[in-house]
């Protein structure tokens, strides 16, 4: 089993973190990680950049991913939710809704995982800072099951999504600070050695979240 926290933000491209990423390495060596996918709001890392550090993580033994974390609205500015992006070479900047996010990262090869779909926001009981039930009605790859503002109550409701549609439950800290990292993690049934790897075992559904602490 293979332990990937596959959600944290970094300062480098996340205004709202206070995550060095070399001091990010290290957190994962300490907390005997496999893997971390970065996931910065609303850009990926450039290339060169991210091959630096994946030098470093992978001379400590970690597998780096490199991903996004996308927000969408709708057409008349109703949030329609976060999703972790993986598999796209581009930054995904635009404006999108959820139905368009989803058709061109499919489009590109990638996959999209719902992010914290029922995440209280300050709106109320029925108000997320995720998909909530619109998860039901988009052809995503996964939903983010173990997060760390997720109640008893949304996990249940992600579970219940889970099964209705056949889909995979993940794990990710959403760490902006470093004593977050890892968690909550996904355990990979098979080795990851690289993002070709990362997305096709979430694809198989070889997956599944868990919450460390």
């Amino acid at each position: 089993m293979f332990a990937f926290d596959i959600h944290v933000h970094t300062r480098r491209y996340s205004d709202c973190s206070f995550i060095n990423p070399e001091e990010l390495i290290h957190q994962a060596v300490e907390t005997r990680l496999d893997g971390i996918a970065i996931t910065e709001h609303g850009m990926r890392w450039p290339d060169e950049e991210f091959d630096k550090l994946g030098k470093l993580a992978e001379s400590h033994g970690i597998v780096l991913i490199n991903g996004q974390e996308i927000s969408t609205e709708s057409s008349k500015k109703e949030i329609e939710g976060d999703f972790l992006v993986f598999g796209i070479k581009q930054s995904l900047t635009g404006r999108y809704s959820a139905k368009d996010l989803v058709e061109k990262v499919h489009s590109e090869g990638g996959i999209l995982i719902a992010a914290h779909p029922y995440k209280l926001s300050r709106g109320g009981k029925s108000h997320y800072y995720g998909a909530g039930d619109r998860i039901y009605k988009l052809p995503i790859d996964a939903i983010e099951l173990c997060h760390p503002d997720h109640t008893d109550l949304a996990l249940s409701k992600v579970v219940k999504a889970m099964s209705k549609l056949g889909i995979p439950g993940t794990g990710g800290s959403d760490a902006h600070k470093i004593f977050k990292v890892g968690s909550c993690v996904t355990i990979f049934e098979n080795k990851i050695f690289d993002e070709k790897d990362f997305i096709s075992e979430i694809r198989q559904g070889n997956i599944k979240a868990e919450k460390k602490f």
